[in-house]
């Protein structure tokens, strides 16, 4: 069986934000994300980065199947 990994970069604006409300949104957007594609289903969130910009962070969300 292969196994691959995917990545889905995702920008999320830092204004009226705290780490609770980061969360809650990179979990509406997984739910999201699997619903509009459903091959996402077979996969399982791996890993989570943070790349810090000036008023923005970009979560790079990594998937294993």
């Amino acid at each position: 069986m292969n196994k691959n990994l995917l990545t889905i970069n995702r920008y999320v604006d830092l204004d009226n934000s705290n780490s609770l409300h980061l969360i809650e949104e990179i979990r509406s957007f997984i739910r999201k994300a699997k619903e509009i594609n459903p091959k996402l289903k077979s996969y399982h969130l791996y890993d989570v980065g943070f790349i810090p910009k000036s008023d923005l962070i970009l979560v790079k969300l990594y998937f294993w199947n």
